[in-house]
């Protein structure tokens, strides 16, 4: 919703809520209860709830136990922690855990080409999976993760077309040219474990001879198309 219409809200319930001025790509500190207007855009960020429960020393945890949870609102649409496509990174850059958070809230693109953001490639690769936008992938200087990218959006959003920009297909798309070339042996290149068994089990039984088409292929690689074609107890 609105910013005055938030804080109306939040007035109304008897919580007064703090306006924080922000900007976009610069750190500011935010309290829960507080609301950060964010300069020359739509939205508002706030803190949800903190989690504060560090993994004992000494002991194995899967997560640091600690984590900021915050919620976006941009132009009446709120988005929260199960919300895939963001239209701004909201990031924690560092918190006490309990009272406060300092947040930064930038252009996602803008923030996978910050310092330290991590490797650029796999930053754009997982925003375009997340805006389900293809020209971001064609942004990625990296060859393989630039196709590996594609190849993800050609299998999640059933556009063969996209294929068309991987150089050296690994995945779906080596699915795809297998399938159209019949070429059983491309199985054996594709590297997740799904598309192999689904390029094997299809090309031998569409190809008219079923499993027995395995025969074709070399030695040390019938087994393995047998029992992705028939499973492994046949």
């Amino acid at each position: 919703m609105p910013l005055l219409l938030l804080l109306s809200s939040l007035l109304a319930s008897g919580a007064a809520a703090k306006t924080v001025p922000a900007e976009l790509g610069k750190e500011f500190r935010l309290r829960k209860g507080e609301v950060a207007a964010i300069a020359g855009t739509k939205a508002t960020v706030r803190i949800v709830k903190f989690i504060n429960s560090p993994c004992p020393k000494g002991a194995y945890c899967v997560w640091s136990g600690q984590a900021v949870y915050t919620e976006l609102t941009v132009d009446g649409k709120v988005f929260d922690h199960k919300t895939k496509d963001w239209p701004y990174e909201v990031l924690v850059k560092d918190s006490d855990y309990t009272t406060w958070a300092l947040l930064l809230v930038d252009d996602p693109e803008a923030a996978c080409r910050r310092p330290n953001a991590g490797r650029l490639g796999k930053c754009l690769r997982g925003l375009a999976w997340r805006r389900s936008d293809p020209a971001l992938c064609r942004k990625i200087d990296d060859e393989r993760t630039r196709g590996l990218c594609l190849e993800d959006l050609a299998e999640t959003l059933k556009r063969d077309d996209l294929c068309e920009g991987v150089e050296n297909p690994t995945q779906h798309c080596l699915y795809l040219k297998a399938k159209k070339t019949g070429d059983l042996a491309a199985c054996t290149r594709i590297v997740t474990r799904a598309a192999s068994v689904r390029c094997f089990k299809e090309l031998s039984t569409e190809g008219g001879g079923g499993p027995k088409s395995c025969s074709s292929l070399p030695a040390a690689l019938v087994k393995e198309c047998r029992e992705s074609a028939l499973g492994p107890n046949n």
